[in-house]
């Protein structure tokens, strides 16, 4: 077979992979900056750092003078023969060398974590507009040493649709999005993955049906990740937390309040409803309140009511008889039944269709459920935890959800603040999410800049505590040092800290009025009045979508064609939040 005439150089990076043609008889230059070829806007490089090139006696490097050095196999070098496998490091930088992928078709560019959440965010409005799924899996090579993605992701590149998109998690790991695909059908594709060297370990999370947001579907496709577990094993797992920790984590005097309302009612049987923001600990309430009652031995079972088809939630709760309706070949126990003695958690209750909320209405009343296609009724013991991010009394008001149920539901109600309103708490919590980070991936991150921490305690977290803690997990799998620094954080906690903690914005000005300012002196002062135009610009379009659609943010966001979670921190950074309420 003759050599290949050329090969892909493709640069790994923390913000996703760069790759450029390297032809025989010629060279390409990676380096910080221009007239570098290859452009990693990283302090750790040198402006031209190293010289790749193809001679007819084969690939080489040859370091180019660069202040931290060039290294081949570990070992610094001036100049050296590579082959193409070999990871050549230049800081935080790897680069190898590919051949070309098989039917001669260009790799592609891995992309930027926030670029593949954002676009995650973006499938997951279309996925339910359309009632499409979609997976989300996360990967990485087994074994006690983190062998680099350069290694083993062009298997991973093979089984890419074009719709597909992958992104480098850590530099041992990837994130892959497969839009419109199902459980079944991703876990197909990944199986290809298996039978080669090294063997890849895959974590799958799959929406609706486990997870509604780009934060949950990642927290659920890292919790399978130590193997691919069934439905019991993923139902164990799900939600699983420290909740031995709670009462140490509490810090607000909110959630002080909340747990000692837990302590007081965890041994009674009457429904709690839990309110409060996607991702604020609400599940992790209702196991606490599980976990210190009478019934922690026997069984939890949990339900998301928003990720799952109407017309199964009601078999999922309740069962059926075998006959019941096309596909009920066997009769089968309701969540209900399967909690037996225990504890049934409905998560976005507000989200049952009303023949749903009849029928639970009727167990909570009668204590008894009646199996869809059956006669006979059936005697349940169970306490019911209801949670929602829905107001539920304006629902009853527009008719969606019915007095009486809400009525049984809110024996005793809790009401969870988002992680903004309890800033306290941040370190304690991104402590504890660093050393389970730390424990799980192997590497040793032992704290945080403070610079870094300030910028955790000044974000908002539409996320809140899940998206905390994903956070924190990836800045661990990234980190460069001993502590976690700002660079080690999303872009958009970091652009947050700088425009909400710094000096006050001064030029606010009347809708309308002209922005006027000193003519410039120097090239920095153009810079900062363009700057400065550019977001008074930005805040007036982004307001007066807000106004047109009464501060709805989900139809102001479609309004601009931009995703909902830009225009969320868009509210934050440009100071809106509540402006357009106001006016």
């Amino acid at each position: 077979m003759s050599e290949p005439s050329v090969l892909e150089l493709v640069t790994y990076q923390r913000d996703g992979t760069k790759v450029a043609e390297l032809r025989r008889g010629e060279s390409l230059v990676v380096g910080r900056a221009a007239p570098s070829d290859v452009v990693v806007p990283d302090p750790a490089l040198s402006r031209q750092h190293a010289r790749f090139s193809f001679t007819p006696d084969g690939p080489t490097v040859e370091d180019l003078g660069s202040t931290n050095g060039t290294k081949v196999r570990g070992q610094k070098v001036a100049k050296e023969k590579i082959q193409p496998g070999d990871l050549v490091e230049m800081g935080p930088a790897v680069v190898c060398l590919h051949s070309k992928l098989a039917g001669g078709s260009a790799r592609r560019e891995i992309v930027s974590h926030d670029r593949l959440m954002t676009l995650l965010d973006q499938e997951l409005a279309r996925a339910k507009t359309f009632q499409r799924p979609l997976a989300l899996a996360v990967l990485h090579a087994r074994g006690k040493e983190r062998v680099h993605v350069s290694t083993w992701e062009w298997r991973v590149q093979a089984l890419l649709r074009p719709v597909d998109q992958v992104c480098l998690y850590g530099p041992g790991a990837l994130l892959v999005l497969f839009p419109e695909l199902g459980e079944a059908e991703a876990r197909e594709r990944l199986k290809a993955l298996e039978g080669e060297a090294p063997p890849i370990a895959w974590g799958l999370a799959t929406s609706p049906d486990q997870g509604l947001t780009a934060h949950e579907l990642l927290e659920r496709a890292r919790a399978t990740l130590a193997g691919v577990p069934g439905p019991a094993a993923r139902e164990a797992m799900r939600g699983q937390a420290p909740t031995d920790t709670l009462d140490n984590t509490a810090l607000s005097p909110e959630m002080r309040e909340i747990f000692a309302t837990v302590k007081r009612v965890s041994g009674a049987s009457a429904p709690v409803l839990i309110l409060g923001e996607t991702g604020v600990g609400k599940e992790l309430v209702a196991r606490a309140l599980h976990q210190r009652g009478p019934r922690h031995a026997q069984p939890f079972k949990a339900i998301n009511c928003a990720a799952m088809p109407p017309s199964l939630l009601e078999s999922l709760l309740f069962g059926h008889e075998k006959g019941a309706f096309t596909g009920a070949e066997r009769a089968q126990r309701g969540l209900f039944e399967q909690a037996q003695g225990g504890t049934v958690f409905l998560d976005e209750i507000g989200e049952l269709a009303p023949p749903a909320q009849a029928a639970l209405l009727r167990v909570l009343e009668t204590k008894r459920l009646t199996r869809i296609g059956s006669d006979e009724e059936v005697a349940v013991d169970v306490r019911v935890v209801a949670a929602t991010h829905r107001d539920l009394e304006a629902m009853t008001q527009a008719g969606t959800f019915r007095m009486d149920l809400l009525y049984r539901l809110n024996t005793v109600t809790l009401r969870i603040p988002p992680l903004r309103a309890r800033a306290v708490e941040i370190p304690m919590l991104a402590d504890l999410f660093l050393q389970e980070a730390s424990r799980g991936t192997g590497v040793m991150v032992h704290g945080f800049a403070p610079s870094a921490m300030e910028r955790l305690k000044s974000y908002h977290w539409p996320g809140n505590v899940r998206e905390l803690r994903n956070v924190v997990e990836r800045a661990v799998m990234i980190a460069r040092g001993p502590q976690i620094q700002p660079e080690d954080l999303p872009e958009p906690i970091r652009e947050y800290e700088e425009t909400s903690i710094g000096p006050p914005d001064r030029t606010a000005r009347p809708k309308g009025e002209a922005f006027s300012a000193p003519s410039p002196k120097t090239y920095a002062e153009l810079q900062d009045q363009l700057k400065t135009l550019t977001q008074e610009r930005e805040r007036e379009l982004l307001l007066e979508a807000l106004r047109r659609h009464d501060g709805n943010q989900t139809e102001a966001a479609r309004d601009l064609q931009m995703p909902l979670r830009t225009l969320v921190h868009k509210i934050r950074t440009l100071g809106l939040k509540k402006k357009y309420e106001a006016d």
